[in-house]
């Protein structure tokens, strides 16, 4: 009897299982490529926004959902400590991002010559809609994925710095030029000795376990994520996240994702009420 041959959804499911990272990993990817296609296509056409914003946060959420029982630690349960976490996170980013525009007009205040931005172009019914689509990605599905990612996935993962020179030296010998001549040095051969470090080392740390090498290099992967105006807020930002993680870890993602959903959701009233639409 021949045997059927995987199905794409079938290989996916499978990919996802074969690595701690993938379904981790996957929803976040996808979010940005999907994020820059969708300022490529609505620079040309703002009206496809809408559209286009809520099949991108019906993947990610699918994903998400698809794949809930390999990330256990994904879900909704409250500490208060979210509360104030997220309202002083807003406080911050906004004041912080002030202060760059002022400190450093010539780099992020807006020209005259600049275009508007693309809900300032928008009628008020498309205006609106896009804006209620993106309250609701930004403060419910975006804390979801982002937490997963940065503060499970990368902050257990980047636990030990010797774990992450040695798994660094090993993706090193997969890159063209370096890689032929890395894999002969005696320290490529000693990173050999090692199977997986990366999984390894979120396997072997529990949620909310914190280290220096940990919270630097998931906070600093965050950071990059984010516009270089807001670097400053968005360090800060992922310190106190990863502090309160540790204070709630008992009870999961679920205290961060809420305190992440908060500061966002803030952001965008603040954008809303003064038509401020630099940090949407």
């Amino acid at each position: 009897m021949n045997q059927q041959t995987p199905s794409v959804l079938g290989k996916l499911d499978a990919w996802m299982q074969e690595h701690p990272w993938h379904p981790r990993l996957l929803p976040y990817v996808l979010y940005v490529v999907l994020l820059a296609l969708i300022g490529m296509a609505t620079a040309y056409q703002p009206a496809l926004y809408p559209v286009l914003y809520w099949l991108q946060c019906a993947v990610v959420a699918w994903l998400l959902w698809r794949y809930r029982k390999l990330t256990p630690e994904l879900n909704c349960q409250f500490h208060w400590l979210a509360i104030p976490v997220g309202i002083l996170v807003c406080v911050i980013w906004i004041g912080l991002g002030q202060w760059m525009m002022q400190t450093f007009p010539d780099r992020f205040k807006p020209s005259l010559d600049d275009k508007p931005h693309l809900f300032a172009t928008m009628s008020p019914m498309m205006r609106w809609t896009s804006l209620s689509l993106r309250v609701l990605g930004m403060s419910l599905l975006v804390p979801m994925f982002e937490e997963l990612f940065v503060r499970s996935l990368l902050l257990r993962s980047f636990h030990r710095f010797r774990g992450v020179v040695i798994g660094l030296v090993q993706w090193g010998q997969d890159l063209p030029l370096i890689g032929e001549w890395l894999m002969h040095t005696s320290i490529a051969k000693r990173a050999d000795q090692h199977e997986h470090p990366f999984a390894s080392m979120f396997n072997q740390t529990a949620l909310g376990a914190l280290s220096i090498t940990g919270i630097t290099l998931s906070t600093l992967i965050f950071t990059l994520g984010h516009g270089m105006r807001d670097w400053p807020a968005a360090v800060i930002c992922g310190v106190f996240y990863c502090l309160l993680l540790r204070v709630t870890r008992h009870k999961g993602l679920g205290p961060v994702i809420w305190a992440h959903g908060i500061t966002n959701a803030l952001l965008w009233g603040y954008c809303v009420y003064y038509s401020d639409w630099q940090f949407l």
